[in-house]
C-alpha cells in the first residue's frame, strides 16, 4: 500500500477512472484500499456515471464468447449479473444464439421443463378433490336468510353504491381517486 499522501497523477486518474470503473479496480490501480478510495472520491464530491452494472472487458468477452452457445441463466450466473441484465447487454451488442441452438438443447430444454413442472405441482395445503371446506356455512335448500343478515348486506351494498356514484362525479371533474 502506499502512503496516505495523494500526488496529482493518483487524483488524475481518480477522476478518469471512479465514475466509470468499479471502485475495487481503481483501488488496484492506485494501489490502495477499496476504502481508502471510496473515502477520497467521497471528499471530492465524486460519483459514479450510472448506477447499473459496469461491464468489464473480461465479462464483455465472456458475453461474445459464450451467448452464442450457452443457456442465458447459466452464463448470467457465471458472469455474475442478472438473467435480465445479461439478455439487455447481448441485444444492445447485437448477440444472437447460433442457429440450431433450440434443436441442439432439445433434450435439456425439455429436461428443464420436467423440473419446472415438479415444482409447480406442490399440492399440500390445498383440498383434495370432494373435500368441502367448510360444510356448515354452506347454503342448504330451503336456507332463508336472517333479517339482520339481509340488513347488513342491503347496507353494505348501498355503501357501496354511493362510493361508486362518489368515484364517477370526481372523475367527471378530472380527479381520480
Amino acid at each position: 500500500m502506499r502512503p496516505n499522501t495523494w500526488t496529482y497523477q493518483d487524483l488524475v486518474l481518480l477522476y478518469q477512472e471512479f465514475p466509470v470503473r468499479k471502485t475495487a479496480e481503481v483501488a488496484d490501480m492506485l494501489g490502495r484500499s477499496v476504502t481508502a478510495v471510496s473515502v477520497k472520491a467521497s471528499q471530492l464530491g465524486l460519483k459514479k456515471k450510472h448506477y447499473g452494472i459496469v461491464w468489464t472487458p473480461r465479462m464483455l468477452k465472456l458475453l461474445k464468447d459464450f451467448f452464442p452457445i450457452m443457456f442465458d441463466k447459466a452464463l448470467a450466473k457465471w458472469i455474475g449479473v442478472s438473467q435480465r441484465t445479461l439478455v439487455r447487454k447481448a441485444r444492445e451488442l447485437g448477440l444472437e444464439k447460433r442457429p440450431g441452438f433450440l434443436e441442439d438443447r432439445r433434450r435439456d430444454i425439455t429436461e428443464l421443463a420436467r423440473e419446472g413442472l415438479k415444482r409447480t405441482h406442490r399440492t399440500s395445503g390445498r383440498f383434495k378433490k370432494g373435500v368441502r371446506s367448510n360444510p356448515a356455512g354452506e347454503f342448504k335448500p330451503g336456507h332463508v336468510e336472517s333479517p339482520e343478515t339481509k340488513a347488513k348486506r342491503s347496507a353494505a351494498l348501498k355503501a357501496s353504491w354511493k362510493y361508486r356514484k362518489q368515484r364517477e362525479e370526481l372523475r367527471k371533474h378530472g380527479i381520480n381517486i
